[in-house]
């Protein structure tokens, strides 16, 4: 349990250098004949898409690929990896050919230099100039959430004069957390919300209790590998209050 969710962690995490490329970005390709026409580069965790349009604007030609960052010397340079590509989504074909290219971002532009690694037939060396769009898509990884509760935690609660063990874990969905409280006498029992705000943790489970459906809030402050704070039962805050302290 301990390797899985080390590696669910592990994979959680993107080098500060590939979080910069997070994102849409918004450019000109230009072909052999010199001629402009749309493009756009799409960086997801360490997956990369390339768009290139004609010039009324139709997707002429799309590749798909992973992504990871090396420094050469002074540069960083993109190295791109199982690439597939084809004229639409649905047509992609392995295209057994990485590609190596020099970058830059300055002031919320790439600059990306292209086909200087080796010669490809009817395609030059080029530089192009891409502009960050405005609420492009973001890697999970920046979710403060996933970098600080990934993983399987031991949990001990106080409520009113009892005191229970429990067991917590947090995994990724998506671009979600999804969190677990696991329980030696109930079985599991899923967050339907997390929020992690700084070290501000919120987290709501639905539980029953005596028969009733109930709310808890867990709310608490996370610090490395601790969270502490309190418990209670929405609308029942009188009767079902205490604290908890989580350790991973």
């Amino acid at each position: 349990m301990l390797i899985v969710s080390a590696a669910i962690a592990g994979a959680a995490e993107i080098s500060p250098a590939l979080k910069s490329l997070q994102g849409k970005w918004n450019g000109e390709r230009v072909n052999s004949d010199g001629k402009r026409s749309k493009a756009t580069i799409e960086v997801k965790d360490d997956k990369m898409e390339y768009r290139a349009f004609n010039n009324d604007g139709e997707l002429r030609f799309i590749a798909k690929g992973n992504l990871k960052i090396e420094k050469a010397g002074d540069l960083r340079v993109l190295v791109i990896s199982d690439i597939r590509a084809g004229r639409d989504a649905d047509n992609l074909e392995p295209t057994d050919d990485d590609r190596t290219s020099a970058y830059a971002v300055r002031e919320g532009k790439l600059y990306l230099a292209s086909g200087f690694d080796k010669a490809r037939d009817n395609e030059r060396p080029r530089i192009e100039e891409f502009t960050r769009e405005e609420g492009g898509a973001r890697s999970s990884a920046d979710n403060p959430a996933n970098d600080k509760l990934l993983g399987k935690w031991k949990m001990e609660m106080q409520l009113g004069e009892q005191n229970m063990d429990y067991n917590l874990r947090f995994e990724k969905t998506g671009d979600a957390v999804q969190g677990v409280v696991i329980s030696p006498r109930s079985g599991e029992h899923n967050a339907k919300t997390v929020t992690l705000k700084g070290d501000q943790l919120e987290m709501l489970v639905d539980r029953e209790i005596e028969g009733n459906d109930v709310t808890f809030v867990y709310k608490g402050t996370v610090k490395g590998d601790s969270i502490t704070g309190t418990l209670q039962v929405k609308g029942q805050e009188d009767q079902f209050s205490g604290t908890f302290k989580a350790t991973r």
